[in-house]
């Protein structure tokens, strides 16, 4: 598999969702939710550092993974810990313990409540392990449950985790952005009760609503707590459209709703 990454001077920029994240079409299967390793995102790391990265920002949303980092450590052997000169910055979009990773995530990322029980078992046992060979407790880290406990054992590793969405807000001086804006859109594909606890579009709602600006919600799908929650109006495409053509044809149906998009933002 081939995954994009950047390297500007000396600073990586990587997103776990494009090599260890949910792949479009494919039905939910337990036994790939307990088999999915987070590798494949420790190979893009290591080859970030190998080639002259000094700070390397990881965006830790959107990953099919629930195996306490221990695929990404593998791929980072020789690494870790990493050398206190490099700067690894981890984007978490939840506050999420470690141990709760496999409760919180478990089901969106097809386990039954079988394996949601050995994942949880799982991540315990290798907290005591990122312990035994870090000397750092992931148990006490607000976010180190992000992508399946990945962010947990980067931590332990040397990385830090930061809010995501307030550092690409930053980034991209957003505040501004919304403030000059007529209508703000924001999106995620499963909208649910944790799109406001630390996820873009809580984060871009507060922001409009900041401003005084209207703002609208799309979703791929939307759970009914999720819109009772959300502050502004909510555009369910797989409501509109089916489940499948919201995950597999997501532009067209993007295309047809414009007009109920903006219609709900007038």
């Amino acid at each position: 598999m081939v995954a994009p990454w950047r390297l500007c001077d000396e600073q990586a920029i990587i997103e776990s969702a494009v090599v260890i994240g949910y792949v479009p079409g494919i039905a939910p299967d337990p036994a790939r939710a307990e088999s999915a390793t987070s590798y494949g995102l420790g190979e893009l790391i290591a080859e970030a550092l190998r080639a002259g990265a000094r700070q390397v920002y990881v965006g830790l949303g959107g990953s099919a993974t629930t195996d306490g980092g221990a695929g990404a450590l593998a791929a980072l052997e020789g690494l870790v810990p990493f050398d206190p000169g490099c700067e690894i910055v981890l984007g978490a979009d939840v506050t999420t313990g470690f141990l709760d990773a496999a409760r919180v995530f478990g089901p969106q990322k097809g386990a039954d409540p079988a394996a949601t029980v050995r994942l949880e078992r799982r991540l315990e046992a290798q907290a005591e392990q990122l312990r035994a060979r870090f000397g750092r407790d992931v148990g006490v880290v607000a976010g180190a449950g992000a992508a399946g406990g990945l962010a947990g054992a980067l931590w332990a590793a040397g990385a830090r985790i930061v809010p995501g969405f307030e550092l690409v807000a930053g980034h991209v001086d957003l505040a501004t952005r919304v403030a000059a804006s007529d209508l703000v859109v924001t999106a995620e594909g499963h909208l649910d009760a944790t799109s406001f606890a630390g996820k873009v579009v809580g984060g871009v709602l507060a922001a409009a609503a900041r401003a005084g600006v209207r703002a609208v919600v799309v979703a791929g799908k939307a759970d009914g707590d999720a819109v009772r929650l959300a502050s502004a109006p909510v555009i369910d495409l797989s409501e509109r459209f089916g489940i499948e053509r919201s995950m597999l044809a997501t532009a067209d149906c993007l295309r047809r709703a414009a007009p109920l998009i903006l219609a709900a933002g007038s």
